[in-house]
């Protein structure tokens, strides 16, 4: 937060100098730095009369939409600063138990607030700009879990949310300005992050079983998480459980493209 005031401070007081810009961008982050997620039961599961298959479900809660803008500012033609804010729509992630009886589905998702401040290197060409940027990605995110159990028609419904806790990894991207007028310009990059999460805290939001709510009959110790370094274990039902810390993989790859208005 203090890095944000920092430099939205220095950029609102170069405003209306020459080298201000906003940008405005949406763009799709591709899954990248994949992991299997096995504390999730997060794999693909068949059973069958005789044995029974096993298949790994490779995960990264980094892919989806992401919709954002930045404040820049360029010194000269060839070197810059910007402050990017963004906020990732996850795609989701499937997993499957297959077996005589029913079936077990389970999915994962995210959303994360995240903010991008960067170094920006540009070629100062007029009509096409190519540039590139490195920088520091700062997340606060939630990651939602979901599993629905049909077992002969009997259908069991769990959902939780994990969240708290800061995300901090790296970014980078290559791309291109294609100037529109004077003081307008398209563009489009691509963009590399690296990044993983590891919540604090989870805690059950729905739990049905054939549509009866069965919220109000779990102890707090069923109902919430607190995700630590380290615990001694301990059964008390009035308190939430703990268990140890998971890095979740938010990496992707993907392709942005958007607009800049230059002051």
């Amino acid at each position: 937060m203090f890095l944000m005031v920092f430099v939205i401070s220095l950029f609102t007081n170069n405003l209306f100098a020459q080298g201000a810009y906003v940008n405005i961008n949406t763009g799709y982050g591709l899954s990248m730095s994949t992991q299997n997620l096995y504390y999730f039961d997060f794999y693909n599961y068949t059973s069958g009369s005789n044995s029974s298959t096993y298949e790994q479900v490779n995960v990264s809660l980094g892919k989806g939409l992401n919709l954002g803008g930045a404040f820049g500012y360029l010194f000269n033609e060839n070197i810059g600063v910007e402050l990017g804010i963004s906020y990732l729509l996850g795609g989701k992630s499937n997993a499957k138990d297959t077996y005589s009886d029913g079936s077990t589905d389970y999915t994962l998702s995210s959303r994360m607030l995240r903010v991008n401040p960067s170094l920006v290197i540009a070629s100062g060409f007029e009509n096409i700009n190519p540039y590139a940027k490195f920088g520091l990605i700062i997340g606060s995110g939630s990651i939602m879990y979901e599993y629905i159990d049909n077992d002969e028609g009997d259908i069991d419904v769990l959902k939780m949310k994990l969240n708290g806790g800061i995300a901090l990894g790296l970014s980078s991207g290559i791309g291109a300005m294609f100037h529109l007028s004077d003081n307008m310009s398209f563009f489009g990059e691509l963009n590399m992050v690296n990044l993983s999460y590891a919540p604090t805290k989870g805690k059950v939001t729905e739990a049905t079983s054939n549509g009866a709510d069965e919220l109000p009959d779990m102890t707090t110790r069923e109902k919430e998480i607190e995700f630590v370094d380290s615990y001694t274990d301990n059964s008390h039902d009035s308190q939430p459980r703990k268990e140890l810390k998971q890095k979740l993989p938010f990496g992707s790859f993907g392709v942005n493209i958007g607009l800049r208005i230059s002051f």
